[in-house]
């Protein structure tokens, strides 16, 4: 069965949408809609956009509230899940600075989901959701094209974050690569996301929050997750938490896999992954 790909640039990386089962024609008008999405998206989430609901965030003054749209409401909620449950490894608003007296560990910003609203509880807030907000995207985008009948789909964020709808009939999943070089292996993906991150393109650039220091990890981390906001949030955490931390938390959370980078090029499996989980 013939496939159709399409990319488009955002969020300071390419988008690529591969859709399968149907003719070029559709398929294209069917993925310039889920890119209009995208579009949307990185106007309301992106740090870079002077006026985007995180821009707007990171301007208000301590005790100060704005109102925010449905998806930044929705990516906050969610990355502040994650921040929970991964004991702050990942955290959207690591950079903030606490106002005089705040509490050790309390929260810099406040939602109020019925009136859409978020309040500054810090000197200086700072938000950003780029280890978040690609996945995200890859979630809503995927529900676009499932709005048009496309079911067969694989969409990704520069290639480290990956989410694999339907695979084409016939075929066992889409096929992601894991690892480097000899130690390479294939997945077969099918109603699941991938994300890695690591430092060989951007460097040092990951942070663990909880101490304001460089992560410690200096090889590749992946999370496997049942969407792509997960999975992305996930490998940034995993990237900083010690392996016995990664190694808890998949034990966990049935649903979520790992895979670390060791120094010989070798993988260590957690959780989904080592039970060779690709999907359901």
């Amino acid at each position: 069965m013939t496939h159709a790909s399409f990319r488009h640039e955002a969020m300071a990386t390419h988008f690529e949408v591969v859709i399968a089962g149907h003719d070029e024609s559709y398929a294209r008008q069917a993925a310039a809609e889920a890119f209009r999405v995208l579009d949307r998206l990185e106007a309301e989430l992106s740090l870079f956009v002077e006026s985007s609901d995180i821009a707007r965030a990171n301007r208000l003054e301590e005790g100060a509230s704005i109102a925010v749209g449905d998806d930044a409401l929705q990516c906050l909620l969610l990355a502040a899940g994650v921040a929970e449950a991964t004991g702050r490894t990942f955290d959207p608003a690591y950079g903030s600075v606490g106002a005089p007296g705040h509490p050790q560990g309390a929260p810099v910003f406040t939602l109020d989901p019925a009136a859409h609203a978020l309040t500054s509880r810090a000197a200086r807030l700072h938000l950003d959701l780029g280890a978040i907000g690609k996945g995200y995207a890859l979630d809503r985008m995927g529900e676009v094209l499932g709005d048009w009948g496309v079911a067969s789909a694989c969409l990704n964020s520069g290639g480290s974050t990956v989410l694999a709808l339907e695979p084409a009939p016939g075929s066992a999943g889409w096929a992601v690569g894991l690892g480097e070089g000899g130690w390479r292996r294939e997945l077969r993906l099918r109603r699941r996301a991938l994300s890695g991150s690591g430092v060989a393109i951007k460097g040092s650039h990951l942070v663990d929050p909880r101490t304001g220091q460089a992560a410690r990890r200096s090889l590749r981390a992946w999370a496997s997750a049942p969407a792509a906001v997960l999975a992305d949030a996930l490998s940034t955490a995993f990237f900083v938490m010690a392996d016995p931390e990664v190694a808890a938390f998949c034990a966990k959370h049935a649903e979520v896999g790992a895979a670390l980078a060791r120094a010989d090029g070798s993988l260590e499996l957690h959780g989904a992954l080592a039970a060779g989980d690709s999907g359901g």
